[in-house]
């Protein structure tokens, strides 16, 4: 009877043992235990092949444009031509730095993102300082009245005869030089923190919400939210306020003077795409978040099957679409509503991607949101 009881308790002992041994062990996909997923590679790439001269070009941008201001002749079509041009060169070169708010451009000094871009212009408070010759542009009053939109309202909002006249006002060319000197300062002093703030970025570990996974995730998913619904679903009517739904306001577009509003939204998600396959500016292509979801054999939800590739495939899809157009988007609003709708579908289809699947195998929180919930 004692032998019975105590085979009966070593049993019991063994199985608990070996429960408790699996229990301890990693999880474990089909390419090897999760834990073992580090980011110091992907936070490598991003950094030298993509922030670092992504910052240089947008700053080499604003030099080029500094100089056609500087030299731009109120007589000559030729030369209001020129600095549209690079004006719009510009433009598509912020549209790949926009994502990187984090670190140096998240200092109150430098806020990019609001100081660069904050359209739509305010086309009012943009005459009003010109004529006042006297303005504060550090003013949150003013955001809407400097960078991009502001430059992007003077130099297209009239036909080329009315802007000649428009510019050989020495107080108009000074505002252009005003706004683009408050650009440049800001851009020139995230660039060279990135001297330093780089090995931070890259020898950064864990998944808090400063760490650098944290944060390239959250701008990341903001970045793309931002697109999604300012740049396109806003002005075409199919976005919310707090759960009511907002008219279309086709003057809310990005780049809404210039009418470049789909070339705006296309560079911008080619930089989001190329910084999800970590292919750098120069054609290189490293480590990106799509190797990492392939590393945790990341599942969708969304769509049957692998996480990685299904995102893959669905920038395609959203670049596609958006290379349909051949008008500008205020246009395409008016005339052609359903293709629209079709469109901003397609971008909604990617943010459970992001937000819910991509979120949950890099285990990091949402930190930055819209108010609206779309």
């Amino acid at each position: 009877m004692r032998i019975g009881v105590f085979l009966a308790m070593k049993r019991v002992l063994l199985l608990a043992g070996l429960v408790l041994g699996l229990l301890c062990l990693p999880s474990c996909g089909p390419d090897g235990p999760e834990d073992d997923v580090e980011y110091s590679d992907l936070f490598e790439n991003v950094a030298d092949n993509m922030i670092v001269p992504r910052y240089a070009q947008f700053q080499s941008d604003l030099s080029a444009l500094e100089a056609g201001l500087n030299t731009f002749d109120a007589s000559d079509v030729e030369s209001l031509i020129s600095l549209q041009d690079q004006f719009k060169a510009t433009y598509l070169s912020w549209q790949s730095v926009s994502v990187f708010e984090f670190g140096p451009a998240a200092e109150y000094s430098a806020l990019l993102r609001v100081n660069c871009n904050s359209f739509p212009a305010n086309v009012s408070k943009i005459e009003e300082n010109i004529e006042a010759g006297a303005y504060h542009l550090d003013f949150p009053s003013n955001y809407q009245a400097k960078g991009l939109p502001a430059f992007d309202y003077i130099l297209f909002h009239a036909d080329q005869n009315e802007l000649l006249n428009e510019l050989s006002s020495a107080s108009r060319i000074a505002y252009m030089q005003d706004c683009l000197a408050d650009m440049q300062g800001r851009v020139d002093e995230v660039v060279n923190a990135w001297d330093t703030y780089r090995n931070t970025f890259v020898g950064s570990e864990g998944n808090d919400q400063n760490s650098s996974l944290s944060l390239l995730f959250n701008q990341y998913l903001y970045d793309y939210e931002k697109l999604k619904r300012d740049k396109f679903s806003l002005p075409a009517g199919f976005a919310t306020q707090y759960g009511i739904p907002l008219d279309a306001d086709t003057s809310l577009v990005e780049g809404h003077f210039s009418k470049m509003s789909f070339q705006l939204i296309d560079a911008n998600l080619a930089a989001l795409e190329n910084i999800y396959l970590g292919v750098g500016e120069g054609g290189t292509d490293g480590v990106g978040i799509f190797e990492k979801l392939k590393e945790y054999n990341a599942q969708s939800t969304v769509v049957d099957g692998d996480l990685a590739v299904a995102i893959q495939e669905h920038f395609a899809v959203c670049r596609e679409v958006v290379d349909q157009y051949t008008n500008d988007l205020p246009f395409e609003i008016a005339n052609n509503i359903s293709q629209v709708q079709e469109t901003s579908n397609a971008f909604q289809k990617m943010v459970p991607m992001i937000k819910n699947d991509m979120r949950s195998y890099l285990s990091v929180t949402v930190t930055l949101t819209d108010a609206d919930g779309d």
